[in-house]
């Protein structure tokens, strides 16, 4: 049974997709400190849980997230520096857990996704966008550095330099310059719309090995931080878990006895989920 939310929905559905919903639509989804605490909650409920193999993250009305709550930002600079630098380091004590949670992270993104926001959806391991979404790193327009771990991963996704150029400057970008830019996997223009695509999408995703999912993640989230003697000796450790895993022993069987594939996504629909 998903737990108790402040301001935020948590459905799990029989596929093993849970779909993680921010409703606070009157306020564009900002991330006051209910909805962090919600994050929270949602991640301790979804890691390790075997029921759960794939997450999708959205929004809830005309925006994915707007990032900070700008309008709490002026009890902040009464309480001073030193809770300020706390509150940054406790989000990212659940931020770092998702960003490398066990399970496929889609983020659905139908409308803004500034600051914070835009630092959620790139934590997310995969990001679906409707065309009427936009991307901004929003912290230069009142004189703040990015927060949220966007130095860290947007750079990875666009380079330094276009990821100065989105920083220094604020501006907007539309969800067709963002797949333009590989932060966005797919813009979805359908009847279905994003979050029903993105869902299919994790579905997919959901019939196949959490574990060598899990571990592929893990793998590739740390390369950067890696030489590639510590990426070979984790690969090989990895390689080797996964060979023993019941997923992959009935898989090499299968195909060994030429039976049909436990699991061949070019060989599904979004139907088959």
């Amino acid at each position: 049974m998903p737990p108790t939310f402040n301001c935020a929905r948590l459905d799990v559905g029989n596929d093993g997709v849970a779909t993680f919903t921010m409703a606070r639509p009157e306020a564009l989804n900002a991330l006051s400190p209910g909805l962090k605490a919600d994050f929270q909650t949602m991640v301790d409920f979804v890691e390790g849980n075997e029921d759960i193999r794939a997450l999708v993250l959205t929004g809830e009305g005309r925006a994915f997230c707007a990032g900070g709550d700008v309008k709490g930002m002026t009890d902040r600079l009464a309480d001073g520096p030193g809770p300020s630098r706390q509150g940054i380091l406790e989000v990212h004590g659940w931020l770092q857990r998702l960003h490398n949670l066990d399970c496929a992270v889609i983020a659905a993104v139908d409308g803004l996704a500034f600051g914070g926001g835009f630092s959620l959806a790139l934590v997310a391991d995969i990001v679906f966008a409707s065309p009427k979404s936009k991307f901004c790193s929003v912290f230069s327009r009142i004189g703040l550095m990015p927060d949220m771990a966007l130095a860290y991963t947007l750079p990875r996704v666009v380079g330094p330099t276009l990821a100065k150029d989105l920083m220094f400057t604020g501006r907007s970008i539309s969800a067709a310059e963002a797949k333009e830019l590989g932060i966005v996997h797919s813009v979805i223009d359908s009847e279905d719309g994003v979050l029903a695509e993105a869902q299919a999408y994790a579905a997919r995703i959901a019939r196949g090995p959490k574990t060598a999912v899990a571990m592929t993640k893990r793998l590739v989230n740390k390369t950067f931080q890696s030489s590639y003697g510590d990426i070979a000796d984790a690969e090989a450790d990895g390689q080797t878990l996964l060979f023993t895993s019941p997923f992959s022993q009935e898989a090499i069987r299968r195909f060994v006895e030429k039976e049909p594939a436990l699991y061949n996504w070019d060989q599904m629909t979004k139907d088959d989920a």
